[in-house]
């Protein structure tokens, strides 16, 4: 095997390699480690034979905003250091909590389908939990044997308790359901985790947290709704952070990314909650409705620093609580600070309803944003706040 991939990388030098740039920095190497088919396709690429790659398939191993030589090199080595580890195939609840604690970095849990339901509180209230660490090259993950028949995870009580939660870095953990909990999926200074394709429902508050100085992770693909069933104020979607009443958790959460999920409907709250003292966090390509959300008058509220919000699709399914797709609040002086709001789309109930609400001591740059129905109520700056409007919007 390892001569097989070696034989790969003989062809190129750094001269032969063209050097393409991307929209933008990734925060995150790939989920998976690719195959030789799609190393062979990278190469193609570069050496410009060919002008499409996997659009799934994240090759900006470096994170210089560029595909190169570089990339490939890490790739390669990457492949040459890997580990399989074992695989511990589960079917019932007991030996999914057993193998939670035995896993090492390299090794996989893989759920047969069916139901893992929990009755019995562990760490944090939690239904299933796991303190063990993965490594940049040997994550840990957690998956369904067959995604189209994903494993539920469950508890008994959606007023308490978190269905998984993690601890450890450098985790994947895709393909599954987390249901019937105070919470879904908790990740606590955990690095570099990767949550994809999971779906989240019938919550007592959030459905995901990013909490405790979790930082450098990605959500991508979930579908998170129907939170907030005993705590309306607190039914997130996505919650990023915590907030500086709280005590007992690193505030950081840092450079996290939200990526091409589904969000609503019934989140009581914000579809994504981005907390004060926080930097650095993208919100992208992901849909958000409006409907069912009580407890709120926003899709997403951003009280960290250097946010991005781009390219979502928000619906206020006829909601008239929402009185703004996105807005900017100072919890701490110095926070709420140059985010960046661009290239949504957002269809509100009315005419009234702003795009971006800026409020005393935040700052942020729009652009290219589109409401529907079309209205000169666009944006909305208060006085001590800071907003630049660039491509002539109103």
């Amino acid at each position: 095997m390892k001569n097989s991939i070696k034989s790969l990388f003989t062809v190129f030098t750094a001269t032969t390699l063209c050097q393409i740039t991307l929209p933008y920095i990734s925060v995150h190497a790939a989920d998976t480690l690719p195959t030789i088919e799609q190393i062979q396709a990278f190469q193609q690429f570069l050496l410009r034979k060919t002008t499409t790659l996997p659009s799934d398939i994240d090759y900006d191993w470096n994170h210089d905003d560029c595909y190169n030589v570089t990339d490939l090199c890490l790739i390669k080595q990457a492949l040459l250091s890997a580990n399989t580890g074992t695989v511990f195939s589960v079917s019932n609840s007991t030996e999914l909590q057993q193998a939670l604690h035995t896993v090492v970095a390299g090794d996989t849990i893989l759920l047969q389908p069916g139901t893992y339901e929990s009755s019995e509180y562990g760490t944090k209230a939690s239904l299933f939990f796991s303190s063990q660490e993965g490594t940049a090259n040997q994550p840990i993950t957690i998956k369904s044997a067959d995604p189209e028949r994903p494993a539920l995870l469950k508890g008994i009580d959606n007023s308490k308790g978190i269905v998984l939660y993690l601890t450890g870095n450098y985790w994947n953990i895709e393909d599954i359901i987390c249901s019937n909990a105070q919470k879904g999926i908790v990740l606590d200074h955990s690095n570099y985790s990767y949550i994809k394709n999971v779906e989240v429902y019938e919550t007592g508050q959030e459905g995901i947290h990013l909490r405790d100085g979790s930082s450098y992770c990605v959500v991508n693909g979930a579908n998170v709704h129907d939170t907030g069933l005993t705590g309306a104020k607190y039914g997130e979607g996505v919650y990023i952070g915590s907030a500086n009443t709280t005590t007992g958790y690193a505030y950081n959460c840092d450079y996290n990314v939200v990526k091409n999920c589904t969000l609503g409907p019934n989140t009581t709250a914000e579809c994504v909650d981005i907390k004060e003292y926080t930097t650095g966090n993208r919100i992208e390509n992901c849909t958000l409705y409006g409907g069912g959300m009580t407890e709120t008058d926003s899709f997403i509220d951003i009280k960290g620093n250097e946010t991005t919000i781009q390219n979502n699709i928000c619906d206020t399914q006829g909601n008239t609580n929402i009185t703004d797709a996105f807005q900017l609040h100072c919890q701490i002086e110095g926070w709420g600070r140059d985010n960046v709001i661009s290239d949504n789309t957002i269809s509100f109930t009315g005419t009234t309803e702003y795009i971006v609400r800026c409020w005393s001591g935040t700052s942020c740059t729009v652009q290219n944003n589109i409401r529907i129905p079309e209205s000169d109520t666009m944006y909305r700056a208060y006085n001590g706040s800071t907003m630049i409007i660039l491509d002539n919007e109103k």
